[in-house]
C-alpha cells in the first residue's frame, strides 16, 4: 500500500513537471518562432497579432520608394479592417476569411508569399514532446524519494537485472561479486574460465556502470539513460514504438495526399507542420530507442553461442568415434565393423532411406484410394 502510494506522489510530481513545462513552452513559443524566423527566414516576416488563432508569415517587400510606402500603407489598413471587424462587422468568422482573401489578393499583386499557421496546432506535439522530456529528465535526476517516479522505476529494473545475473551465477556455481569487484581485463579473463555465455559479460558492465551511478562513484547522466532505455524501454517497448513510426508515417501520407487534392491550400500548411512534427518527434524516439539498445536480443545472442558450443561439442563427438572404430577395425581384423562410410554418410543414408519408405507409402496409399 505504502508503495502504491509513492508511485502515486511520484506520477502526480512527474505530471505537475510536465503541464508546468508545458504551459511554459506555450508561452515562449511566439518568441522563440519570431527569432528563428529573423536568424533562419531572413526574408520572412511574422505578424501575431493580426488574427486571433492564428499567425501570418508573409515574405518581405522588396520594393523601394514611392511604391514601398503605398503597398504598406495598403498592408496596414488590412491589418487594420481585420482587428476591428470592418469586412463583416456582424460575424467574426466571416470577417476573418474576407481578411484572408484580401490578404491573398494583395500578395498575387505584389508577388509576395504567405502562409496562415495555427502555432496551438502545428506546434503542440513538439511542445508535448518537449514537456514530456524535461519531466523525465527532472523526475529522472531527482534524489531517491516520492517525487522521482522515473527514478524509481529505474532502480526497480536495477534491482531486476541484478538479481537476473546473480540467479544465474548461482546456477553456473560462479561467485557474482567476485566477478562484479573485479575490473575489467580480470573480468573477462575469469569468465572465460566459465560456462555462462559471453553476452553476460556486456551485461555486467552495464550493471557495473550504473551500480556506479547509483552509488554516487560518477555523475555521467547518460549511464542511467542508457540503461533505462536498453533494459526497459527497449525490451519492452521496442515494437510499439516502430508501429508508432509506421502509424506516424502513414498520418504525414494521408495528410500530404489531401494537400495534393488541394482540400488543404498551400498557404494553410498547419495541419501538415503537425503531422511532420509527429514523424519528427517519432523518428527521434525510435533513433534513441535503437542507439541505447543492444545489438541483438539477448536470448538470439545465447542461443547463437549455445550453437556454436553443440557444433563445437558435436564435432568432437564424431572425431572421437572415428577414432574408437577405427582402432576397433584394426585390431579386431575387420570384426565386421564398417569402417569405410563416416558416421556423417551413415546418417545421411538412414535419413533418405526413411524419406523414400514414405514416399512408397504415399504412393501405395493413393493408389488404393
Amino acid at each position: 500500500m505504502a508503495e502504491s502510494s509513492q508511485r502515486s506522489t511520484g506520477f502526480i510530481a512527474f505530471f505537475l513537471v510536465f503541464a508546468a513545462t508545458l504551459f511554459g513552452s506555450i508561452s515562449l513559443q511566439e518568441t522563440v518562432v519570431k527569432n528563428v524566423v529573423e536568424g533562419v527566414f531572413p526574408n520572412y516576416v511574422l505578424y501575431t497579432k493580426v488574427l486571433p488563432a492564428e499567425w501570418i508569415i508573409m515574405s518581405r517587400d522588396l520594393s523601394t520608394g514611392e511604391s514601398y510606402g503605398q503597398q504598406r500603407a495598403r498592408l496596414n489598413d488590412i491589418f487594420y479592417a481585420i482587428r476591428n471587424g470592418e469586412y463583416e462587422p456582424q460575424d467574426r468568422t466571416l470577417n476573418e476569411l474576407r481578411g484572408k482573401r484580401e490578404l491573398k489578393e494583395y500578395v498575387m499583386q505584389t508577388e509576395r508569399t504567405l502562409y496562415f499557421v495555427n502555432p496551438y496546432f502545428a506546434f503542440l506535439p513538439l511542445h508535448i514532446f518537449l514537456a514530456g522530456l524535461v519531466a523525465f529528465l527532472i523526475s529522472m535526476f531527482l534524489p531517491s524519494g516520492n517525487l522521482a517516479w522515473i527514478r524509481g522505476k529505474l532502480m526497480r529494473e536495477y534491482d531486476r537485472v541484478g538479481s537476473l545475473l546473480e540467479k544465474q551465477f548461482d546456477a553456473h556455481d560462479v561467485d557474482f561479486q567476485a566477478i562484479l569487484n573485479a575490473d575489467r581485463d580480470r573480468r573477462e579473463q575469469m569468465l572465460r574460465f566459465t560456462t555462462l555465455p559471453q553476452v553476460v559479460l556486456s551485461e555486467i558492465e552495464d550493471y557495473n556502470a550504473v551500480r556506479r551511478w547509483v552509488n554516487g562513484e560518477t555523475a555521467n547522466p547518460f549511464i542511467p539513460i542508457t540503461f533505462y532505455f536498453r533494459y526497459r524501454i527497449s525490451a519492452s517497448y521496442g515494437n510499439l514504438i516502430q508501429g508508432l513510426v509506421s502509424g506516424g508515417a502513414a498520418i504525414l501520407i494521408f495528410v500530404i495526399g489531401l494537400r495534393g487534392l488541394k482540400l488543404i491550400p498551400q498557404e494553410e500548411p498547419s495541419l501538415i507542420l503537425m503531422a511532420l512534427s509527429i514523424e519528427f518527434i517519432l523518428l527521434i524516439v525510435l533513433m534513441v530507442t535503437f542507439a541505447g539498445s543492444a545489438q541483438e536480443e539477448r536470448l538470439d545472442r545465447v542461443v547463437k553461442e549455445l550453437e556454436a558450443e553443440q557444433r563445437d561439442a558435436i564435432k568432437q563427438q564424431t572425431e572421437a568415434l572415428h577414432e574408437v572404430l577405427g582402432k576397433a577395425g584394426a585390431g579386431g581384423g575387420g570384426g565386421g565393423i564398417p569402417t569405410g562410410d563416416s558416421i556423417s554418410e551413415y546418417e545421411e543414408q538412414r535419413l533418405l532411406d526413411e524419406v523414400l519408405s514414405m514416399m512408397i507409402k504415399e504412393a501405395e496409399r493413393r493408389r488404393s484410394v
